[in-house]
């Protein structure tokens, strides 16, 4: 890895990091995936090390509730942005939000509570005092690692993606714990599934609940404006706001006008989404939906240039 982010490197068991060196001159971009644990792996791996008892068949909120897609995304937008001598950071979390959501905020979280409609930081499920020791762990070493990118990269006027999946529909869920799979499983039974509210083909999560603008509103109208030339329909905050219980408000607020949350609908990345086992991604989808992106970025990242 070159000089500049030589101390950016994979730490294992939480975060995968992928650097690709911009031209002499270009700018890099940082690329955030806070629930980039996708794979069947990445939840085992994390599961193996938690003694507690924990309920049955959990792997299937793992997969209704993971952020598939982002990581093939990332990828394509990093490749795409090379062609045009940009670098890329990308962060990819290697902890399932199944056990600790590292885009939560840990302090003074209770367990359990979904909050304004965001999951908890920490299921109640998980009880042994041991299993919350090690993941808060986990949590930490993550954000070492991501608030040194966030200094490094946007601390020096440069720009971030953060990069989300979410379901095709919003289901109403109010609390995770050792009943999410039979409440997800009657939450998503056919009759009943139809009757939530459709999500956006895209979100972004640009605002607080106040109504404060923390990202570059100049960014947010490229980014609607070259997904409406394909005819997807990118909305700002229909689906969620930026919410202090995240950590993405936090890297937001600090950095003002340089960070972007993007959520993209996972119906439109897989091919089918499946709520309860593995996903297939399709390339054709990821291209589609994160083209307009890497040309909503690359004017942006031209400008830091001067």
């Amino acid at each position: 890895m070159p000089t500049e982010f030589e101390d950016f490197v994979a730490v294992p068991g939480v975060c995968e990091v992928a650097y690709t060196p911009p031209r002499a001159g270009a700018p890099t971009l940082l690329v955030e995936l806070p629930h980039g644990a996708t794979r069947t792996a990445d939840y085992e791996a994390t599961r193996a090390r938690l003694t507690g008892t924990l309920p049955d068949n959990l792997e299937a909120f793992f997969y209704v509730n993971t952020d598939i897609g982002t990581p093939e995304c990332a990828q394509w937008l990093g490749e795409a942005l090379a062609a045009e001598g940009f670098g890329t950071l990308i962060l990819r979390c290697l902890v399932p939000r199944t056990f600790i959501d590292c885009n939560r905020v840990v302090e003074g979280s209770q367990r359990g509570a979904v909050v304004d409609g965001l999951t908890p930081a920490v299921a109640a499920y998980i009880e042994e005092p041991a299993d919350q020791a090690l993941l808060a762990e986990l949590h930490a070493s993550y954000h070492a690692l991501t608030e040194r990118a966030y200094r490094r990269l946007c601390g020096t006027g440069g720009l971030a993606l953060q990069l989300h999946s979410y379901a095709p529909r919003s289901v109403g869920i109010d609390r995770i714990d050792g009943e999410i799979v039979k409440a997800l499983r009657r939450a998503y039974e056919p009759a009943l599934y139809e009757t939530w509210p459709e999500r956006p083909a895209v979100d972004l999560i640009c605002a607080d609940g106040e109504g404060t603008m923390w990202s570059s509103p100049e960014l947010v109208g490229a980014v609607r404006a070259a997904f409406a030339a394909i005819n997807v329909d990118a909305r700002e905050n229909a689906t969620y706001k930026l919410h202090p219980a995240t950590m993405g408000y936090q890297y937001a607020r600090a950095y003002p006008g340089q960070v972007l949350c993007v959520e993209l609908n996972r119906g439109l990345l897989a091919e089918p989404f499946v709520p309860f086992g593995e996903s297939p991604i399709s390339p054709a989808h990821v291209e589609r939906m994160t083209r307009p992106l890497a040309v909503a970025l690359s004017p942006a990242l031209a400008r830091q240039r001067h």
